[in-house]
């Protein structure tokens, strides 16, 4: 069953000329009345990332990602609800590409996240093996496909994150957004054409 929008245009509009005139209330409102939909889209995504949910939960992953939205939102005003949730998108995956990265460092010098020690000082030695990423450049292209997901045109990118985030069918995704499937299937294999060199297959 398709995921119902109960935030609408309007009120997002609305939300965000509040905020823009200085109404704090008005960003909790906004996050109130999209959270439900955002811990189901953070939850998608942070399955995606298997070296971050070893070391963090999603709730602090979407915490992180709504102030960086939050942020964004004081200066970019999303035409429609599919924007919004469009840019809240490339805020978490922004958010989990940069604790990949984060993780990934520390893994490599043997270092816990909560260890004050900066894993680039030349004091810190590698630590076990078990602690360490196998295959940094395995990692390094891991990232630069979620980067690239982000860099897609923003159809293609939808199909793309609708399919490999959630799960989506192409049948799904035509129907949400009244489209032929062909359409569909034509969005995806652009994608492909562009993410060719570092697409990762969906399991």
């Amino acid at each position: 069953m398709l995921d119902p929008i109960s935030f609408n245009t309007v009120l997002l509009h609305e939300k965000l000329a509040r905020m823009k005139a200085g109404d704090r209330d008005a960003a909790n409102e906004l996050v109130m009345g999209v959270y439900q939909r955002m811990v189901r889209l953070s939850r998608k995504m942070f399955s995606r990332f298997p070296n971050v949910s070893r070391w963090t939960d999603c709730d602090d992953v979407l915490q992180n990602a709504l102030l960086r939205l939050l942020k964004t939102l004081e200066t970019v005003r999303p035409n429609s609800m599919r924007d919004f949730y469009n840019l809240a998108a490339v805020h978490l995956r922004r958010e989990l590409l940069d604790l990949a990265r984060f993780f990934a460092r520390r893994e490599k010098a043997g270092l816990r996240p909560d260890d004050p020690r900066d894993p680039e000082d030349s004091s810190v030695r590698s630590g076990p093996r078990d602690m360490r990423i196998d295959d940094p450049d395995e990692l390094e292209k891991w990232c630069q496909f979620h980067e690239e997901v982000e860099k897609l045109p923003i159809q293609e990118r939808e199909v793309v994150s609708l399919i490999y985030y959630h799960g989506w069918k192409q049948t799904e995704i035509a129907r949400l957004f009244d489209i032929a499937e062909r359409t569909v299937r034509r969005r995806w294999e652009a994608a492909m054409v562009h993410l060719r060199d570092t697409f990762i297959p969906i399991e």
